[in-house]
């Protein structure tokens, strides 16, 4: 039996007037620790001039160790066929189908080399292995020198990329219930041959259609590991002219509905008159009890989204009661109360000061155009808040907007202390509360905290704050909550720096915090 670590597998990768991607491309090969590949570099009817030029030093290095061919077509001869030419060059027992664009880690060849390795005895008729994948986002950038590609982030996938079925279900891929993309899969190159590699007159999904047949022959077994990486360019929907440096995925310059439906698997009841009868009988059969269990299911799922929806509607409009109410109080100045009737001899008591307006808004301390800016933890802005962070400074954006009457930062992870505070001082007069109203949303929903926070006078150094009353505060998901906190004169007295702090949810990924008031007034 060969060893897995002398197995050989060749990677066809197709390119056209993309040498940005094809040298990130042939860099992900190069870092494999499995040792035996080889490269097939199929160059569909781009500038030969221009990839050689951006392939020269990787190409040498991979030619010197018999690494690498390279296949120049003029005109092209388009996806499929390129895939078909590649595969037709290599002497290799695996093949596998690098997109340009595309990148693998580091051990994907070893993990699914060994993975078939120790999965062949127990389905004899298994033809390849495939791992999980994630997709990432990307984008250009312009750095002066050139443009450069940078990960910007993840993208999700559909449920039919995350199945974890050991084997893929030949009848779920057929009908767009599990899904592969080419990057995942290494495959035996005589199964491929046997049938036909990738239709040459597909233009787009000629994955699709090789997979559906390959299946109809072959099991694929899939390794429960996310070693591939599918790169999605952020503005692939603004791609209507067959951009190259664009995905074909969600283009809609080609030709989907045609190629979606011609990449299905055919049945010919016609042509096999002996079991016409059957097969139509066990498909009834098949399809009215498919159409019950999904009638009853539907039924069950409309039931309880129109009970959710009901119940989400009257939440709705509670809480905007409640926010009109208190919103109405705020913005109406207190009136005074008439003084009782008064005896000859009683004393007179002055009246007390009436404040009709709040001592801070945000919305008098933001400019009244709409804005954006980045945000730098320990430096005040809109007056009176100020970023608390124990976390890398990168990624703070806020904007405003006064129309809308919401304000939100962008965190790119809280990490363990990520707080937004509200500095008092100077607010009130000696002997005087504070009132402090904070109105937030949430589209998700969370926990959170507040707290008092002063300077400690008494350590030396570096300041050292001091928080106490601590709260704990939900904001309902796609509602938000109201939150007042009182803040006693007597405490304020004695508070150096006193600020109130609002405690974001720790370890939080991708938050977002939304604010729609937040006022002080006096207690």
């Amino acid at each position: 039996m060969q060893a897995a670590d002398q197995i050989s597998v060749g990677v066809v990768i197709r390119t056209r007037d993309r040498p940005i991607f094809v040298k990130r491309a042939l860099a992900s090969v190069q870092a494999q620790t499995h040792g035996n590949w080889k490269i097939v570099l199929v160059n569909d009817g781009g500038d030969a001039q221009m990839l050689a030029q951006a392939v020269a030093s990787q190409a040498q290095a991979l030619k010197a160790a018999n690494r690498l061919t390279l296949m120049d077509f003029s005109p092209g001869i388009g996806r499929s066929a390129a895939f078909n030419r590649g595969v037709a060059a290599l002497d290799t027992e695996f093949v596998a189908c690098l997109d340009d664009d595309d990148t693998w880690a580091s051990d994907f060849l070893s993990e699914l080399v060994g993975f078939h390795d120790r999965t062949r005895a127990l389905v004899p008729d298994l033809g390849g292995v495939a791992a999980h994948v994630t997709a990432l986002k990307e984008d250009f950038f312009d750095t002066g020198s050139g443009q450069e590609i940078r990960i910007v982030g993840e993208d999700n996938l559909p449920p039919s990329f995350q199945r974890n079925e050991f084997l893929v279900n030949a009848l779920a891929y057929a009908c767009y219930r599990q899904d592969l993309y080419p990057v995942q899969w290494i495959l035996r190159r005589d199964a491929v041959l046997s049938v036909g590699g990738f239709p040459e007159h597909f233009d787009v999904m000629e994955d699709r259609a090789f997979m559906n047949a390959f299946l109809a022959r072959y099991r694929l077994a899939v390794l429960d590991r996310k070693l591939a990486f599918h790169h999605r360019r952020v503005a692939r929907s603004d791609d209507r002219a067959r951009n190259v440096l664009m995905n074909t995925l969600d283009n809609p310059s080609y030709d989907w509905r045609l190629f979606a439906d011609l990449a299905r698997p055919g049945f010919d009841l016609a042509g096999r008159a002996e079991t016409a009868g059957p097969m139509r009988s066990f498909a009834a059969d098949l399809l009215s009890e498919l159409n019950y269990e999904t009638s009853a299911i539907w039924q069950k799922v409309d039931g309880e989204m129109r009970s959710l929806q009901e119940r989400l509607d009257r939440d709705k409009a509670e809480t905007q009661a409640v926010i009109n109410a208190i919103m109405a109080e705020l913005a109406s100045p207190p009136q005074p109360t008439p003084a009782p009737a008064r005896a000859a001899q009683d004393i007179p008591i002055p009246d007390r000061p009436m404040v009709a307006t709040a001592l801070f808004d945000i919305w008098t301390a933001l400019p009244e155009t709409e804005f954006c800016r980045h945000l730098q933890p320990g430096h005040r802005f809109a007056e009176r808040l100020e970023l608390s962070r124990a976390a890398p400074e990168d990624g703070l954006l806020m904007h405003a907007s006064r129309a809308q009457e919401k304000f939100q930062i962008q965190f790119p992870d809280t990490r363990d202390w990520s707080a937004i505070e509200v500095h008092l001082d100077g607010l009130a007069v000696p002997g005087q509360g504070l009132r402090v109203h904070l109105q937030l949303a949430s589209p998700d929903g969370y926990l959170f905290e507040t707290a008092l926070v002063s300077r400690d006078e008494q350590v030396s150094g570096a300041p050292k704050f001091h928080l106490s009353d601590f709260e704990v505060h939900a904001c309902a998901r796609m509602g938000g909550c109201i939150v007042t906190r009182e803040i006693s004169a007597a405490w304020l007295a004695q508070a150096s720096t006193p600020k109130l702090s609002v405690i974001l949810p720790r370890q939080a990924r991708n938050f977002r915090f939304i604010c729609n008031n937040l006022l002080v007034e006096p207690a």
